[in-house]
């Protein structure tokens, strides 16, 4: 077994019945139900009914926006402060670091864990928003929701928001391991997430903030996609591959 696998397995073994491994599912969940009482709670009046697949368009992207915007950068903030938070609280990092592995082996797995539960977490909207949807069509008929829902549109956006998510993963995985402090790195966060808020609908701005990137999935019909996607994925591999050097020949306390 190589020393990244033993390093992740110890990973997944630790996170067993920790708040991290359930806010994987909580997360995405609570948006989808918040915004599912929202919508229920419509005075929708006499207006005329939307198509079933305009309905079910405009509900998709509306709660995958709530999610990309609000959640997600909340989400990668508090699951990295609570991965480093297992090494840091019983002051763990001086026993791993003396094991006969690599450092990098344990920051890597540190960032392979928290990329694949925002994977985990931003694709269960693929599931859960369907499961909204019909829910709605069925409190609510006003709304228009009926048939089938848009995989296809479901899937694609998703992905793309999970690749744009992976540079805010690796910044924040950065932050997390460099200081100890929860509230630091919890902060650190917040306050990105909130400058992310206003940023992020920029024209001109949104498109360069890291934070924003997976927003910039939805915004403008799809149209910097690719773009969200490329500085994602290339801007994540830059700054995992930077900590990891620096994370290596760092003196722990």
């Amino acid at each position: 077994m190589t020393a990244l696998a033993r390093t992740l397995s110890a990973e997944v073994l630790k996170l067993r019945g920790t708040l991290a491994s359930w806010m994987c599912v909580i997360a995405p969940l609570l948006v989808v139900t918040l915004y599912v009482l929202q919508m229920s709670f419509i005075d929708y009046g006499h207006r005329p009914v939307a198509p079933p697949a305009q309905a079910w368009s405009m509900f998709a992207q509306s709660a995958m926006v709530m999610w990309a915007l609000l959640m997600l950068p909340l989400f990668v903030t508090l699951q990295a402060a609570l991965l480093a938070g297992l090494e840091h609280g019983p002051d763990r990092w001086k026993h791993l670091l003396a094991l006969p592995l690599p450092r990098s082996a344990h920051y890597l797995a540190k960032t392979l864990v928290l990329a694949a539960m925002v994977a985990f977490a931003t694709m269960s909207m693929v599931v859960l928003v369907p499961i909204g949807g019909a829910v709605l069509g069925w409190v609510q008929p006003k709304s228009g929701i009926a048939g089938a829902p848009p995989w296809d549109l479901l899937v694609s956006r998703s992905l793309a928001c999970t690749a744009a998510a992976m540079l805010i993963v690796a910044l924040h995985t950065w932050a997390s391991i460099r200081w100890r402090s929860f509230t630091v790195a919890v902060s650190f966060g917040m306050t990105a997430t909130v400058a992310g808020f206003l940023i992020g609908q920029s024209a001109r701005f949104g498109k360069f903030y890291p934070w924003s990137l997976p927003l910039q999935v939805h915004a403008a019909d799809g149209r910097f996609t690719t773009w969200a996607v490329t500085a994602g994925l290339v801007g994540g591999l830059l700054v995992t591959t930077a900590g990891a050097i620096a994370f290596a020949r760092r003196e722990v306390q």
